[in-house]
């Protein structure tokens, strides 16, 4: 957790890109007390020369007149100003915390998987925009306001000390005396806001849970019990509710009656000193007007307390998040030879800092151009050596190379270029057949992205258009086709270590032959890896890898495994083909062999 001297810092250097803006923006907001200041001067030289108290009154009535067009003017100007520091506020804040979002993005885009898998797809969008909304919020809302209640007050104390130095004491101690009643009711009304804020999140989490399992409680007669529940939930938010309510009138009522007792004690003291000849009639109005300006940014501090308690909240994570220094660093400057690349494990060993190895001691070698399937029960390592190979995740033992070099010291641009991944679940985006493929990269010509899709087996999909576009989630397209998509994309990208990951677990047959046929030509003249369930798709492979508890149990060419009757790969075999009720293997062993 930061210290608030930290976090001050940290927010001074995320603002110092767009300081000028700020600077600007600091100017207006001066040039806007300066205006609201000197409307109650002008009223009081009028009032004053009305009285008599300076000047003849029957010659200066062209100088009130004059006073009184010069206090309209500065009244339009003040408010064209403020209309203007609101604009130039917000467009200022939204600049600065954009860039904000993009730094944030890029930064959890390069976190590792450990990160990831720690850290749900939700959590990370409320940090990355929902935190990064409320410190806009502050920047763009309450920093003018605090900006210039500030300034105001200091202001009005320095014109009144110019006057007459008791003005400006009994102003200080009305002005310490509100911002006391403030504070001390501040914490009272953030506490009763932070409940609320609680109270709702659990009534829309029961709610959203609700509704996705609406069709188990209607079959299971739990409608009433659910309803119940909500009932309940509205309850407590709404008590939640009123309590914050009634929090911050009580505060906004103690503000109000330090303005109301202010203003009498200013009447009451003016017309002392007015009798008592120490300051004149114009004087004790402008008094009496200070104060009644003080009122308003007394008003916008309890209005913003809620904005501040989740501004500062806030920062505190979006300093928290930037400060995560990811486990892999990019730091590789040796490119590894051209072609197939040979990929070595030598004595790998990993584990996610638990003190549970996932895998032990790796140490075999997948020659160049070969292939090599990888299975095991669920556990025994095979996505984890899969994302060492991608280098998502750094190994803590042993070392990983390929063609001779460490993956350590291969640049992430040329690694991603040169070794792909075809997942089991393929991800989609709303956009263009083509926005899909190239994953929104506009390297790539229109002719290559067709020719990926006919290499994958999509030409059909040629024929509509590749800039047809497709809905959220990929919406337009099968699950079968969704797959083929992805093969398209390693397609495109042309690397020379391909690893899939049970590409065919989620189509029908007719579209897993056509995969199985598309796969087998990517293969060719490629490394390849291919992690496995469904033994079938293991038929164009070259060896084999059996892996349990993260350790070798087998290792050898395919067909001599498939072959060996005391072969663990053989046992799997067995296993698989059992309940399809085929009266034996024989046929489906020289198949897979």
């Amino acid at each position: 957790m930061s210290s608030p001297t930290s976090r001050w810092r940290a927010l001074a250097a995320l603002l110092r890109p767009d300081a000028r803006r700020w600077v600007g923006l600091g100017a207006l907001v001066a040039l806007a007390s300066a205006m609201t200041l000197a409307g109650p001067l002008v009223v009081r030289r009028i009032v004053d020369i009305a009285t008599g108290a300076v000047g003849d009154q029957h010659a200066d009535t062209r100088s009130i007149a004059a006073l009184a067009v010069l206090f309209l003017a500065i009244a339009v100007v003040t408010q064209v100003v403020l209309v203007a520091v609101a604009w130039f506020a917000t467009a200022t804040a939204w600049r600065t915390t954009n860039q904000i979002r993009l730094d944030m993005a890029r930064h959890v885009l390069g976190l590792d998987h450990e990160f990831h898998r720690t850290h749900t797809p939700g959590e990370l969008i409320q940090r990355v925009d929902g935190d990064v909304t409320s410190v806009s919020d502050f920047l763009g809302m309450v920093v003018p306001k605090l900006a210039g209640a500030i300034s105001l007050t200091i202001g009005i104390l320095g014109v009144l000390a110019f006057i007459d130095w008791r003005l400006a004491l009994g102003a200080t101690v009305f002005v310490a005396a509100a911002a006391a009643v403030v504070v001390r009711g501040r914490h009272r009304a953030v506490g009763e806001s932070s409940d609320e804020m609680g109270a709702y999140a659990a009534l829309y989490g029961g709610i959203e849970e609700r509704l996705t399992a609406a069709e188990d409680l209607r079959a299971n007669g739990a409608g009433q019990h659910a309803m119940w529940r909500f009932i309940d939930e509205s309850s407590r938010t709404m008590h939640s509710s009123v309590r914050r309510e009634q929090a911050f009138l009580r505060l906004w009522w103690a503000v109000q009656g330090s303005v109301s007792i202010g203003s009498v004690v200013s009447l009451i003291a003016g017309t002392a000193l007015v009798a008592a000849g120490s300051i004149t009639v114009g004087t004790a109005f402008l008094l009496f007007q200070y104060v009644l300006l003080l009122e308003r940014p007394l008003e916008d501090v309890i209005h913003q307390l809620e904005t501040i308690q989740k501004a500062n909240g806030a920062m505190v994570r979006v300093i928290d998040l930037l400060a995560v220094r990811p486990a892999v660093v990019d730091a590789g400057t040796t490119a590894a030879s051209a072609g197939p690349l040979e990929v070595t494990f030598d004595h790998l060993g990993f584990d996610y800092g638990d003190g549970e190895a996932v895998l032990r001691d790796i140490h075999l070698t997948l020659a160049a151009g070969r292939s090599m399937g990888i299975v095991g029960r669920t556990g025994s390592g095979k996505t984890t050596l899969s994302r060492l190979v991608l280098r998502l995740v750094e190994a803590t033992g042993g070392e990983l190379r390929l063609n001779g070099v460490p993956i350590a010291d291969i640049p992430f641009s040329e690694l991603r270029q040169r070794v792909a991944m075809i997942p089991q679940e393929v991800e989609l985006f709303s956009g263009s057949l083509r926005d899909n493929i190239t994953l929104f990269d506009p390297a790539p010509t229109d002719t290559e992205v067709e020719h990926a899709l006919q290499r994958a087996g999509l030409g059909a999909l040629v024929t509509g258009g590749i800039h047809r576009e497709l809905g959220a989630g990929g919406a337009g397209l099968s699950a079968g086709e969704a797959q083929l998509l992805a093969l398209a994309r390693v397609w495109l990208r042309d690397p020379d270590l391909v690893v899939l990951d049970e590409a065919t677990a989620r189509v029908d047959p007719e579209t897993e032959a056509r995969l199985d046929a598309a796969v087998g030509e990517l293969m060719r003249g490629r490394t390849t890896l291919v992690i496995a369930h469904r033994l079938s798709t293991l038929r164009h492979v070259d060896e084999i890898l059996v892996l349990d508890h993260g350790a070798v149990l087998e290792h050898g060419e395919r067909q001599t495994l498939a072959a060996d009757p005391t072969s663990r790969f053989h046992h799997l075999l067995e296993i698989a083909l059992e309940p399809s009720g085929i009266p034996g293997i024989d046929d489906e062993l020289d198949l897979l062999s």
